[in-house]
């Protein structure tokens, strides 16, 4: 297989951000393509499981996601969003 003929992703970054004295649990995405522009969301403990408020709020703004990893201490979701269709992570409701 040709590398050209490879998705081209972008990768998201996802880490669990726990309570401090004066802010409750958090979740970060960070898009290391875009100079690590973030964005912090209010952890919900409802749902639960960090990777899936993640791609909860990646599909609701229109995210194409393609597939998820891991590292330390991060999630990572891959995001096919380029063009007219470029995620801004900044504009994530």
């Amino acid at each position: 297989m040709k590398y050209i003929d490879i998705t081209n992703t972008r990768s998201i970054f996802v880490k669990f951000l726990g309570p401090t004295n004066n802010k409750g649990s958090r979740i970060k995405l960070i898009d290391k393509y875009r100079d690590n522009e973030s964005k912090t969301f209010s952890y919900c403990y409802k749902t639960g499981n960090v990777l899936q408020q993640a791609i909860d709020i990646l599909k609701s703004n229109g995210a194409n996601i393609i597939c998820r990893s891991s590292i330390t201490d991060y999630y990572i979701v891959n995001i096919e969003n380029w063009g007219e269709d470029f995620l801004n992570i900044k504009g994530l409701k």
